[in-house]
């Protein structure tokens, strides 16, 4: 019962090879990547909620979301049309992700990747874009998910910098004492 958990992430990251092998959009991929997508959002309050959390299955869920994240990117990102300008800010947001997880291995000697509330508001859209996709403009949906992805890696670059130890569970700089 305690490895549920690590089940759900596990789960997760076996999903990566369909969605390698499925055509994207098509309901195939759509239905395993919404059972990834959902694997990622009840493993981490299930293992809060009975106490099942642990060191492993924090990094195993990280790594599955990481993971996750650029084979869906990978797979989509030739069949969306969006603005050269949009593609910029796409890898100048990746380098702002990378740049926090540098600084916080910097810092504590570790993989960092913090689940702020914003992180996983961000994780969120990032999941409905492939829904959104069907019926809104990617230059939109995209402008939007930007400027999520930019308040949500500044924070963590500053709770990275600042912070006098390491708290992967931190809420974000809104919900401090």
């Amino acid at each position: 019962m305690k490895n549920i958990p690590n089940i759900l992430s596990t789960i997760r990251l076996i999903s990566i090879i369909p969605l390698l092998l499925l055509t994207p959009f098509e309901w195939p991929f759509m239905t395993i990547y919404v059972i990834a997508g959902v694997s990622d959002m009840i493993d981490g309050p299930i293992a809060r909620k009975f106490n099942f959390v642990s060191e492993f299955g924090a990094k195993l869920d990280s790594v599955a979301d990481v993971f996750l994240v650029l084979v869906v990117v990978f797979r989509l990102m030739p069949l969306v049309e969006v603005s050269t300008m949009i593609i910029v800010w796409i890898f100048i947001a990746i380098a702002t992700k990378f740049l926090s997880a540098l600084i916080g291995y910097i810092r504590y000697k570790q993989l960092v990747i913090l689940h702020t509330y914003a992180n996983k508001f961000f994780v969120f859209t990032l999941f409905f874009f492939p829904l959104f996709y069907l019926f809104i403009d990617a230059n939109i949906i995209l402008s939007v998910m930007l400027v999520i992805a930019f308040v949500t890696f500044i924070e963590e670059i500053y709770i990275n910098i600042t912070s006098t130890e390491l708290d992967l569970d931190e809420k974000g700089l809104l919900f401090r004492k």
